[in-house]
Formats: structure tokens, sequence, C-alpha cells
């Protein structure tokens, strides 16, 4: 402290005097103008603040998600400064401020995308806008990339703001961290292996920044102590710094990776998860197609928008060993209801429990043989959750799954895997059913509209011809806003075609033939794809313009069909007998359902090879195997229905999917869990909520007033009631006599409190200067472990928590209805 002092001292005696009688000192005055830019922290604090913040933003770039994301560089900038310059200033409240740069952000934002996507035509984005809305409020999808552009420019400038804010203002760099690695972590999993250096350079400034800021408030408090320290400190600091984060680094570079905790997973994949829930409205209200995708191999979501280049990489996703030619597509999932403009997704959905090797005997085909197929992962694809790659129709799986089902029509949508996660190297075998029907067998099916129907009192065996009446309603759903001229073109196309199966076929040939396959399309935003494609594109398209279109032509006459995606069989590799699959096989096609004989694939898109037809009997019994055994390949015998037979009365029976005895535990168990589970988490949390209040209760007072004010608040719980008439060592004696074990610390703390609060500051015995008061944190750590199991045993609280609750709801409402009659008046 001398020290200290003396340099101050030394300090005033070498400063000149300002001597206006001295001519020498004439030309020292100051100047009229003085500018002075610097932050207290340092230049370099700023410097690696925003190499944190641009090592997330320029990641977003890399990604790619839509067009025009370089202008992220300016507002990122304009966010850093307008934050450094909100966090130190000192004259408008902190509320004022964060509302204003706000609403600044979101007119930067509007300004900058209006003038990227509408070349600055305010009116034409706010229209974009008004549809963005009307889609928010209804169940479709977004296709507008403009709405996307707008939110990641508003997030950017956001995202910068705060972090200049959190450092500068309220001294907390590991928010900022957190804020960032989040936002970084999310586009890191969007791109290929080689930006792991956005994560380098962020960890490194991360690191850097935590070390500089601390040093930077350790000098601070230094200097505040009078303390003496090198003035080359925050060099040797930073260097040792530098060293010890590269060090962590490449230490961690080398530990294991890849780990996930299947059972974990799953409370994250469940579709009843709010975060999942979440995630499916983001997707389905925010579009990133409209234009040009990220470079991806492969990418399944709960919806489909027919939009741009779908930007397909040829990164190796998986290989297939089956025991059948190899001309299986894999289905990932399909989709039941066409939106229009907003693309495909499904009606409500849910899952049934499947354990591994177990056989779904539902929606059996006729006429079917199995195909076992070992999928080996190499590079997942993204996917929304873990769905299952298979022929379609799966019959089972050597891994517990959950078959996610149609809730109206009962119809399978995909297959997801239950307590195992789809990661590199995992590899599964399938089985699944794949139609045995010839072409004329497949003639024979008549339309749904000329098919019998039998009444629900009908108990005899149900022949092939039999439609499942909610199945085929589901999937001749069209939009009310659809192009009239697209059923007009089916029916041209099909004049000729006599049967259903002549007709698809028809639909087939002509797409075929008259359209050319190509990912340089550039759809206007608002225009719906089939028509689109089909009148206005130039007659090109990719695969999901072709399998729409062949989809919604076949539903406008009537005939169920379904928009399917997934993979091509790719290319054999006939050195290791495998088919080899790339990002480049990922592929969608038309599936439709012929009564009895189940989903049948056909290929509408041009330069991609037709589906075969088996030859008649080409899989004859002889090859059938035990479907409940060994699931090897086989015929499966006719008429195996699933028992659904409400399904078949009408389109209005509304009845619901069977599910057998173990399945349903199973499902029960499920829903137990994650039950169970949400009401872990809500205690956590609220024991979280909880923990904060406590710790902050009365902290504006002296830590004596603060102790004795939580012993008043549990003792109250325990029904011990403070009286006025009561004095704090009454108070302490009747908690003694109820807790025996306390009463020597009770005893103490109660002298230490009222000493504090009463006795005379200056006097010697008073524990401020006595340093009995650090005696307190130790007493309170005996004493409210006692109390609380005395709460425990006597939760009185619970008594009168229900009344004082409706005591304040009924305050509220007299409020209100005497606010509201005031209005009245």
């Amino acid at each position: 402290m001398r020290d200290a002092t003396f340099d101050q001292l030394a300090k005033l005696v070498a400063e000149k005097p300002n001597d206006k009688n001295n001519p020498d000192n004439k030309n020292m005055h100051r100047p009229t103008f003085e500018l002075h830019i610097g932050i207290a922290e340092g230049w370099f604090s700023l410097i690696l603040l925003a190499v944190v913040v641009y090592s997330t933003i320029w990641c977003v770039q890399a990604v790619g998600w839509v067009d025009h994301l370089n202008i992220l560089t300016l507002t990122t900038a304009i966010g850093l400064i307008v934050g450094v310059l909100a966090a130190k200033q000192r004259r408008f409240p902190p509320l004022l401020i964060h509302v204003s740069v706000l609403i600044f952000g979101l007119l930067l934002a509007f300004w900058q995308t209006a003038g990227a996507f509408y070349h600055g035509d305010i009116a034409a984005f706010v229209q974009a806008i008004h549809r963005w809305l009307n889609v928010l409020y209804s169940t479709g999808s977004s296709d507008d990339d403009s709405i996307f552009l707008f939110f990641i420019v508003t997030l950017g400038f956001v995202l910068a703001y705060s972090s200049a804010w959190l450092v500068y203002h309220t001294r907390n760099p590991w928010l900022v961290i957190l804020a960032n690695s989040v936002v970084l972590l999310i586009n890191l999993s969007n791109v290929n292996d080689g930006f792991v250096i956005f994560l380098t350079v962020f960890l490194t400034a991360s690191l850097l920044l935590l070390l500089r800021f601390n040093l930077y408030e350790s000098v601070q408090r230094w200097k505040r102590q009078g303390l003496r320290y090198a003035d080359d400190i925050g060099w040797d600091v930073m260097q040792a710094g530098s060293m010890i984060s590269i060090g962590i680094l490449i230490f961690s570079w080398f530990l294991p990776w890849g780990y996930i905790d299947p059972n974990a997973a799953q409370v994250w994949n469940a579709s009843s998860n709010p975060w999942v829930q979440l995630q499916n409205t983001w997707n389905r209200v925010i579009s990133i197609s409209g234009g040009s995708n990220p470079s991806n191999h492969g990418s399944f979501r709960d919806n489909l928008v027919l939009a741009g280049n779908p930007n397909l990489n040829h990164d190796l996703v998986l290989t297939v060993q089956t025991d059948d030619d190899g001309s299986q597509y894999l289905m990932s999932l399909n989709y039941d209801t066409y939106l229009g403009v907003n693309g495909w997704t499904n009606t409500p959905v849910g899952n049934i429990p499947v354990k591994a090797n177990n056989a779904l005997l539902s929606d059996v085909p006729a006429m079917s043989h199995l195909v076992k197929q070992t999928v080996t992962i190499t590079s997942p694809p993204g996917e929304q959750k873990s769905y299952i790659l298979g022929a379609s129709q799966i019959a089972a799986v050597n891994g517990n799954a959950n078959v996610t089902e149609s809730t109206t029509s009962g119809a399978t949508i995909a297959w997801l895997s239950q307590n195992w996660n789809l990661n590199p190297g995992t590899h599964y075998i399938v089985t699944s059913y794949v139609s045995s029907a010839d072409e004329n067998t497949l003639r024979s099916v008549s339309l749904p509209a000329d098919a019998p129907v039998y009444p629900s009192s009908y108990d005899g065996p149900l022949p092939p011809t039999v439609y499942t009446q909610s199945v085929v309603k589901a999937n001749t759903q069209m939009p009310a806003e659809l192009d009239p001229q697209v059923h007009q073109l089916a029916l041209k196309i099909t004049a000729n075609a006599h049967t259903m199966y002549d007709k698809v076929v028809a639909l087939e040939t002509y797409l075929r033939t008259n359209y050319t396959y190509s990912v340089d399309i550039h759809r206007p935003s608002g225009d719906e794809g089939v028509s689109w494609f089909l009148f206005r594109s130039g007659n090109k398209g990719f695969c999901n313009y072709f399998s729409s279109a062949m989809t919604v032509m076949a539903r406008s006459l009537g005939i169920p069909a379904r928009e399917a995606v997934g993979y091509t069989n790719g290319s054999y590799d006939s050195k290791n007998h495998r088919h080899v699959v790339y990002g480049t096989d990922a592929h969608s096609w038309t599936q439709v359902y012929f009564a009895g004989y189940g989903w049948v694939n056909f290929e509408p898109s041009a330069s991609f090879a037709t589906f075969s037809r088996p030859l008649p009997n080409q899989f004859s019994a002889s090859n059938s195997g035990s479907l409940s055994g060994s699931l090897g390949g086989g015929v499966v015998p006719p008429n195996v229905r699933n028992g659904r037979l409400n399904d078949l009365n009408g389109p209005d029976s509304g009845s619901s999917p069977t599910i057998t005895a173990a399945q349903s535990q199973a499902q029960l168990r499920q829903q137990l869990g994650f039950g169970l589970g949400g009401l872990v988490l809500l205690i956590l949390f609220a024991s979280l909520i909880f923990g904060i209040w406590w710790t902050r209760l009365f902290r504006r007072y002296g830590i004596a007033t603060q102790l004795y004010g939580r012993l008043c608040i549990m003792a109250n719980w325990a029904g011990i009631e403070l009286h006025t008439s009561q004095t704090p060592f009454e108070y302490t004696q009747e908690l003694a006599n109820l807790t025996p074990d306390s009463a020597v610390s009770l005893a103490r703390f109660s002298d230490i409190y009222v000493r504090d609060r009463w006795a005379d500051p200056n006097s010697s015995d008073h524990p401020q200067r006595t340093g009995e008061m650090d005696e307190l944190p130790r007493l309170w750590r005996q004493i409210q472990p006692r109390l609380a199991l005395y709460v425990l045993r006597h939760p009185h609280f619970l008594r009168w928590l229900p009344s004082r609750l409706w005591h304040t709801v009924q305050t509220l409402w007299r409020r209100q209805r005497a606010r509201r009659r005031f209005n009245e008046l």
C-alpha cells in the first residue's frame, strides 16, 4: 500500500505546473477539440470478440443456406459497433437501448433483404412477408428464401450486438461463447468436414477472450487494492494462455468421438418432444430451398418442398448387400398430403413400437415376396428423425423400431430406429415385402370408384380387390386451388388407357418422354410446383417435380398415389458383391396403391431406369419362407390382412389402427417413460428456479439479515410463525426447542444477529469489528439442513399453499372486474 501511495505522489510531483506567467507554457494549453477513441478493456479484447463472432457468421455463410448471405459480414460489423457503443454509454436506460437497437436491426435486415431479393422493392418484400404470415397460421409450408434470409440477417445483427453487450456491459464472456457456440455447432453439422477450421478458430479465440477479460478484471482489482504487478504481465499471460489453448485443442482432437447414448438420444428424437415439434414448425414455415440448397448427400424431413437445385454431392452414404437382384430402391418415408405451393407433408401420425425381428403384419400385399437387405451406414444422410432405409414395404428390422403410421388412414409412413442410431459404421438387416404382382395381375385391379365395397357386418374372407377406403381417401387428396389444367392434361394422356395400371403407365411414359431432367431450375416464388413444372418450366425439372406431377395427375383421376423419397439402388460393386449408394442417388418417385397388392413403385423421372415387373409365377409358393422365423425370402400367403375391418366400411368409418397387446404394452411403457422423464425435467427446472430465488432472497441486506430472513421463512413453512411480540432470542429459542440438535448453533446465530442489528457500530464488541460475522455462513450450514428436515416432517405449507393460491386468483379476478367496471363508466 505504501509503495502505491509513493508512486501516486511521485506522479503528482513530476507533473509540470501550468504557470500563466511562464512564457514557455504559452503553447501548452489543451486543444479546443480532442478526439480520443479507445476501449478500457483494450483493442485486443475487441479483436478477439470479433473473431469469435465472425467464426460463427462465416460458418453460416459457408453453409450457404440461401443466396446473398454475403451481406452478413457488414451486418455483423454494424452489430458489433452498435453493441460496443451501447455498452459504453451511460445516458440512456438499458431497456430503451435494447428496444431501439432491436428496431434498428429489424429495419436494417428488412432493407438488406429487400435489396438482395427484390432489388430494393420494399412493397414486394412486404407482400412476401404477408404470404409467409398466412403460412404461419395455416398447416402449409413456406418456400420463400427471402424470409429465411431476413431471419438470418436479423440473427447475425442481434448475435453481434448481444455479444458486445455481454462482454462490455454485463461482464459475462461465458454467455457470449455459449450463444455463438450453439449457432456454430448447428451450422457445422451441415458443412463438409474441412470447415472444422471454424470450430478451431472459435475455440482458440474464445479461450483467449476469457483469459484476456479475466486478466483485465484482475488488474483492475489489483489497482483498487493498491497491489503491484509487472508491467508486461499482459504479454506473459496471453503468451502462456495461447500455448495452453493450443494444447487443449490438440489434446481434444485425439479424444474419442462419435459417442451417443441411445437412450438419452430418444428423448430428443421423440415426435412428442417439444424441441422436435418446434423444429417441425420451423421447417414448415421457414424455407431454405427456394434457391440453391447447401451441398448435401440426402436430406429427409417431414415436409418436401418443390424448390431449386438439391445440390447433391458424391459422398458415400451407405452400402447394401441383398439376396435379390439389387434393383430395389431404399425408401426413407412417404407423403400423403399435397399442399400445392407449400409442397408435401403428412396427415397426423402416431408411433407403434416393434421389437427386433418381429414382423409387422399390417397391409401385407396379397402377392409379394420377402427381400432381405444388409445396410451399412458410411455417412448418415441429413435426417430430421432416425429413418430406417429399406425396400418398401418394410416387414421387420433386427433392432427395436417405431413404425410411424398415419392416424387417418393407418398407412405406414416410415420406420424409425428406437434405441440405436444411424451413426457411421452402423449396419442393420431389414426385411421388406416386395410386390410379386405381374403386369396382367395389376391390370386386373379396377379403379377405386369401380371396386366393390363390403358392409361392416361382413365377416367372411375379403377378396384382394377390396380397397381400404381410408387409404384411398388420404391418397387422393388434392389442394382446392390446384390448376384445373393438371386434371385436363391427365385426362388427355390417359384417354386411350382402359385399366388403372395402363393409366398409370401412360402418365409415367408421358413425363419420361416429354420432359428433361435438370437441376438448374428456378421456380418463381408463389407458383404451385406441379402446374409450373408441367406448363411453365420449359419442360425441365428434377425428380421431385417428376414424381409430384405423376402423383398429382394420378390423384386427379381418382387413383390413390403418394410421394416416396429415399435412394435409388446405387451402383453395383462386383468386387465386394454389394451395392454402393452415394449422395447423388438421393431420389423421389411415385407409389400407386393397388387393391390387395399394396403399394407399387413407378419411376416417372427421365434418365432413370423404370421398375421391372415380375413374370407370372416367378415367385412361387415353393420359395416361401417363415415370416415370423428367419424372415427369409419367400411368398407371403395371399389375403393376409391386418384385420382393420372398419377401415373397409367406407371413407367415414373413422377407425384406428389395430395394435397387438404386446405393442400396446410397449407403447404404454414408452409413454410412461416419457412422462416420468418429463416429470424429472420439470422437477429439475423447478429446483433450478427455486435455487435462484432462494440465493437472491434478501440480497440487498447484510448477511446476518439475509440468513435470519431465510430462517424465518423456513420456520414458517413448518408452521412456526414469527409473532410481532417475539424477540429474535425468543423466536430462535422456540426453534431450538423443536430442533434440539441445532440449539447451540441457533443461540450463537441469534446473538450475532442481534448485536449486528442493534449494537453500536463503533463499539468494540460489534460483530463487524470482532470478526464474528465470518461465523455466520458456517452456522447457517449447520442450521439449514436440520431445519429443512423438520420442514419435510411437518409440511405445514401444504395446508395454506392452496388457499393462498386461490386467494391470489380471487384477488386478481376482483381487480380485473373492478377495472372492467371502471372502464364501462
